[in-house]
């Protein structure tokens, strides 16, 4: 029997060490539209690494190596799984750190990006799932009658997977060019519906309003925007509050500005407004009367 296509196919195994680091980047990716590989990062491939330098080790000391007898085949088909469950897991973090749980993402169905990022873990969690069957059958049991049958299982899956890919890729070129429309929504809601006013306001609350996810709408935001969502809300809140300070007319002192702008707490209100105009509530209410002040004497200096 020729051994030598079993050395070749054992080498090529050793890239799914890969595939892990690779979801895992590729979800950060469109999560932040600005970010970029790190040095760092470059970590995640060391496994990878020594998996074909042990492999290669393996190979030099053995003249009739099998694919699927050979000492230290748990330890390899084992490591491949723990890791593709980590990053797996590590995944979903970052999903969640961006206020989007598992379920809700499975239940945004109409943005495309998202779309794309539940169909790539979708398949990634059904081919990580038959590679744990074929690790059970094969390198646990001992039962080669399940390898056959588990490995075509594999391969059809992973083929489908693939071609689902590029299927998606064909039929939904805009899926990552929906931004601009989101935009005007985003921008609708602040202006017209003035959804700023609320001071729990958060994303899960203007992706309801959209339909889309809470992670994709700080992306829309970041991207169009040019701020994270507090600065964003807070742009529209310190806007209100300054047609409020120059226009006074309820006699409102800070504190009650600050609440029908959408703050909650003068603290914060100070604060915010000052990182946007530079400074205080109320310096920029003295400024505003010293040139309605000056307005005024102009105006009678003229008659």
């Amino acid at each position: 029997m020729d051994f030598h296509y079993h050395k070749l196919i054992f080498i090529c195994q050793q890239t799914a060490f890969l595939i892990g680091p690779l979801l895992f980047l590729y979800v950060k990716s469109l999560i932040d539209s600005k970010y970029f590989l790190k040095k760092v990062e470059w970590l995640h491939f060391i496994p990878f690494v020594l998996a074909i330098i042990i492999a290669t080790m393996m190979l030099r000391q053995s003249n009739h190596f099998s694919l699927w007898q050979y000492p230290g085949r748990i330890y390899f088909s084992g490591s491949i799984l723990i890791q593709h469950l980590i990053y797996l897991i590590a995944s979903v973090q970052i999903l969640k750190q961006n206020g989007l749980s598992l379920r809700t993402f499975l239940s945004y169905i109409d943005n495309s990006r998202l779309a794309w990022m539940r169909f790539f873990i979708s398949g990634y969690i059904v081919l990580w799932s038959i590679q744990l069957q074929l690790f059970i059958g094969w390198d646990v049991l001992r039962n080669p009658t399940w390898c056959p049958y588990g490995l075509s299982l594999y391969f059809l899956s992973a083929f489908l997977f693939f071609n689902g890919m590029v299927y998606f890729g064909l039929r939904r070129p805009d899926t990552f060019q929906q931004g601009q429309k989101y935009h005007k929504k985003i921008h609708e809601l602040m202006n017209q519906d003035r959804l700023f006013l609320d001071p729990s306001i958060s994303l899960v609350d203007i992706a309801q309003k959209i339909d889309i996810a809470p992670c994709y709408v700080s992306q829309v935001i970041n991207e169009s925007f040019g701020q994270n969502f507090r600065d964003f809300v807070n742009k529209y809140r310190i806007e209100e509050s300054k047609r409020l300070l120059k226009h006074n007319q309820q006699n409102f002192n800070i504190l009650g500005i600050a609440q029908e702008s959408g703050f909650n707490s003068k603290s914060a209100f100070n604060s915010a407004f000052k990182k946007h105009t530079g400074v205080t509530p109320k310096e920029y209410r003295k400024q505003e009367a010293v040139e309605i002040t000056k307005t005024y004497k102009n105006i009678f200096s003229v008659d």
